[in-house]
């Protein structure tokens, strides 16, 4: 049987936050976890109802739900179907699992004790995790259109300028035909290579990230519609495979986000070794946008997966944008030696 003072001592170090509130809807006791959850001593939150950890436009309902508990009360397991918010010191929300257990004092008084428990990191990865999959359907798609409507298209045409050409019997059309067969090959083969470097650049491998990322600046420039200026320091030495292909993508990513979102014409690429770390950069001058709405959207995919690659490589990952002031993402990987895989 564990004494009063080891009860006391779990309470305060559990991990989950909890909240013991009284018949009344006032705090009576909390722990650690919840000051750290929600930004308020644990002397500014007894005495305080319950509802001052809610959001203000549902403390009323909230209210209407706790008196309804207590004349009934049971109870309530973690993850019971419920999407709960609770809301910081400073009037941020954010989302929370919630149990309930009543609980009678020796003095007969009915109390509920609540452990709360921050959902924002499950949340965010669930989140990630459907979107990445949608974005994988999508990609799937795309690569199945392109296959389908050109690739076929001009493999089913070659088939007929093949046909034609074994019938032909006139010399100076054979030829002809022969010509244009070998560039329809040639244009056909292009596009297959095309598609391959999408999905995994041959460059990345063998010449190094900074010429992979120079091949990668080349094809948005021949694209002409997008201008992008680059300064590729020799960074391999510094980092293993998984690290080159995380930071490509991340670099891709951020300039297919300034391509399609900033409005502007060009972007900034910077690759180096700083400090002990491998720096990449991608900055434009454009709109901007406000990070606070950035989670919303084909836009919040692409930076949350920015944010999981930079985080599986022991990085981490900035995004400094102002509306009217353009937008620079900046990645900093952490290195302690030299770990060239070669």
């Amino acid at each position: 049987m564990l004494s009063i003072e080891e009860f006391r001592a779990v309470f305060a170090a559990a991990p989950d936050g909890f909240v013991i509130v009284r018949a009344d809807g006032t705090i009576r006791a909390v722990n650690d976890k919840v000051q750290q959850l929600f930004g308020w001593s644990a002397a500014e939150l007894e005495g305080q109802p319950i509802e001052l950890l809610i959001p203000a436009a549902i403390r009323d309902r909230h209210r209407s739900h706790r008196e309804s508990f207590l004349r009934s009360p049971h109870d309530r397991p973690m993850g019971a179907g419920l999407d709960l918010t609770a809301t910081h010191r400073d009037g941020t929300p954010f989302p929370v699992e919630v149990s309930l257990s009543p609980w009678t004092t020796p003095a007969g008084e009915v109390q509920v004790i609540c452990s709360v428990r921050d959902v924002r990191e499950y949340r965010r990865l669930q989140n990630f995790s459907e979107g990445a999959l949608r974005a994988s359907e999508e990609e799937r798609k795309r690569i199945a259109r392109e296959l389908h409507d050109d690739t076929a298209q001009r493999l089913a045409t070659l088939i007929l300028r093949v046909r034609q050409l074994a019938g032909e019997s006139d010399d100076t059309a054979r030829s002809q035909l022969f010509e244009q067969v070998r560039s329809e090959i040639v244009e056909a083969a292009d596009e297959v290579k095309r598609m391959a470097r999408g999905l995994r650049p041959p460059e990345l491998e063998e010449l190094g990230l900074a010429l992979a990322l120079q091949a990668h600046v080349r094809n948005l420039r021949e694209s002409g519609v997008f201008h992008v200026r680059a300064e590729l320091g020799h960074v391999d030495p510094h980092l293993d495979t998984t690290a080159k292909l995380a930071l490509y993508r991340i670099v891709q990513e951020a300039l297919s986000n300034a391509r399609r979102h900033s409005g502007s014409e060009s972007a900034v690429v910077r690759l180096a070794f700083e400090d002990g770390a491998v720096v990449a950069e991608v900055t434009d001058r454009g709109k901007g946008f406000p990070l606070a709405t950035a989670v919303d959207g084909q836009r919040g995919l692409g930076l949350i997966g920015m944010q999981e690659r930079a985080t599986m490589i022991g990085g981490r990952i900035t995004v400094d944008s102002v509306p009217g002031d353009g937008t620079r993402v900046r990645v900093v990987v952490p290195v302690e030696a030299e770990t060239n895989d070669g």
